[in-house]
């Protein structure tokens, strides 16, 4: 059996093109809190003793509303740890009056019977369970937490017994290397999709320590995709970084079809940065989007986009986002993602190819 992963109608593609095409909203990723349980030695997230109040309900639930009239199809929200949100199945009420495709995004660990069956009733789309090792020391190790793989266990049972569709996601690195197949082969038992993760992003306020400390290298994360995902490995080695169009900087849905928002109500080009954080209180979901689509709009035309003469780019993932984590600029190449295409590129004849940048 071959482990599960989306497949989409062709409903579903039409809608995403014409969204992106349209530049209408199709999905956003709306972080409720950056409070959590777990104490993961690679999240990104980082909070500012200064951070402002989090968003009360009723400031989320107008938000939602806004979404609502601009016609957004879907909201994932996550966290830090959305569960500590003791408003968290208000809000998810709210969002499916409001005709959203719900998502949450959760390590599981405050997920009891009581709240699989909420959360049942409530009819979310799907759960997300961050499952990162099953040996319990190492599970332990990486949430900061005794004990907790019990409950994250138990947790994507009990939300597969109420007939909730469950997904885990794993982040591969230094520590779970050894464990990533042993989750994969339990995706497959369970006939649920898994997905995994080998990029460590470095922290929002700088920070790389947890990349130097708990990446895998891209030998590594090669090995583990090829062990993790067999089926999707030819004779030939991995499949290719999909083509995309070099001539502008974001070939993503950031300005065309998506957005993040903070638990302080600001919005986001996406999830990974911390930019532009255009203030949605003051101005209004509507108004924020299109800052977001004139800002994107402006990079896209911006002169001397790199990647546009980059011999690796056949080869790279290349983000601008993790481009600007790493620099303070969007227009810079990315350490990560050229590791990574050089070493695919070394799979392949070069001709007298360049190097990249």
């Amino acid at each position: 059996m071959t482990i599960r992963t989306l497949k989409k109608s062709r409903f579903f593609r039409d809608v995403y093109k014409n969204a992106r095409r349209l530049r209408h909203v199709q999905s956003v990723m709306f972080e409720l809190t950056y409070r959590c349980n777990f104490k993961c030695p690679h999240c990104y997230v980082d909070v500012s003793p200064m951070a402002p109040k989090e968003l009360t309900t009723g400031q989320v639930l107008s938000i939602l509303d806004q979404m609502k009239a601009m016609g957004v199809w879907s909201v994932a929200f996550t966290g830090g740890e959305a569960m500590l949100r003791k408003d968290i199945f208000e809000i998810l009420v709210h969002a499916k009056q409001c005709g959203f495709q719900t998502a949450l995004l959760s390590n599981g660990y405050l997920i009891d019977a009581t709240a699989a069956r909420r959360l049942a009733a409530v009819n979310v789309n799907s759960v997300d369970i961050t499952l990162n090792a099953l040996t319990p020391s190492v599970f332990d190790r990486l949430t900061g937490q005794t004990d907790s793989l019990g409950k994250v266990r138990k947790a994507i049972d009990l939300l597969i017994k109420n007939g909730i569709r469950t997904r885990i996601k794993s982040t591969g690195m230094v520590e779970n290397r050894e464990e990533l197949v042993r989750i994969g082969k339990l995706a497959r038992k369970l006939n649920i999709i898994y997905n995994l993760d080998t990029e460590i992003l470095p922290c929002r306020g700088g920070s790389s320590v947890a990349v130097e400390k708990c990446s895998l290298s891209p030998e590594e994360a090669e090995r583990c995709r090829r062990e993790v995902y067999p089926e999707m490995f030819g004779g030939q080695g991995r499949k290719p970084w999909p083509r995309r169009k070099r001539g502008k900087m974001f070939c993503c849905g950031v300005g065309r079809s998506s957005f993040s928002i903070t638990p302080y109500g600001e919005m986001n080009f996406c999830l990974e940065i911390d930019y532009p954080a255009h203030d949605i209180q003051r101005y209004g979901v509507a108004t924020c989007w299109e800052k977001i689509k004139r800002e994107v709009d402006r990079l896209n035309e911006a002169p001397g986009f790199i990647c546009k003469s980059c011999d690796l780019s056949a080869h790279c993932g290349m983000c601008p986002g993790r481009s600007y984590i790493e620099s303070g600029s969007f227009n810079k190449c990315s350490e990560y993602f050229r590791k990574f295409a050089i070493q695919a590129n070394t799979r392949r004849p070069t001709h007298g190819r360049k190097s990249g940048h």
